[in-house]
């Protein structure tokens, strides 16, 4: 059956999906890794290698915590009220609508979702890139089409023209809901 996402769950689709996760990922690796570096003994020991992917992990899922919070407060219920309900609000909308967030998560750099779409020549790859990459699917014929006939109408505006479309998945319907 259908369900919709908790706020929990969109919050990491998003962070995820937009390549926001893999950046914090990096940094908080670069950051631990500089400050107590391992020694070629640690790193075949695969209790300390595990030890240090978890410590990794915890830094950056505690960075994104303040974004996750964000969408907590914007998608979930109020205090009594049903959590496993379905609803949309105008917050809602204008956060993804014009929330700064969003859309400097998806302005293009650091190997983020916009930015390898960018560099990708072929607009059939842009299509399944984009699919694959918010909606887990690949496209349809159509929707490959539609991805085509919009980046060859802004073909001078192809980074204006990528925004547009991972914003508008981002966005969707088929997004919000487990599917």
């Amino acid at each position: 059956p259908i369900e919709a996402l908790t706020p929990e769950q969109i919050a990491w689709s998003v962070l995820r999906s937009t390549g926001q996760y893999d950046r914090q990922h990096a940094a908080s690796a670069a950051e631990i890794n500089k400050k107590t570096p391992m020694t070629d003994a640690d790193l075949k020991d695969a209790t300390k290698v595990a030890a240090r992917e978890a410590a990794i992990e915890a830094a950056a899922v505690g960075k994104l915590q303040g974004n996750v919070n964000q969408f907590v407060k914007l998608f979930g219920a109020g205090a009594g009220q049903p959590q496993h309900e379905f609803f949309a609000t105008v917050d809602q909308s204008l956060f993804f609508a014009n929330g700064g967030p969003v859309r400097g998560w998806l302005s293009p750099g650091g190997g983020n979702l916009t930015d390898r779409l960018i560099k990708t020549e072929a607009p059939e790859a842009v299509a399944e890139e984009l699919y694959l990459s918010l909606l887990t699917r690949q496209p349809t014929a159509e929707e490959t089409a539609d991805v085509v006939a919009y980046l060859a109408a802004k073909k001078d505006k192809k980074n204006e023209a990528v925004q547009e479309l991972a914003w508008a998945l981002l966005t969707s319907t088929e997004f919000r809901f487990n599917h």
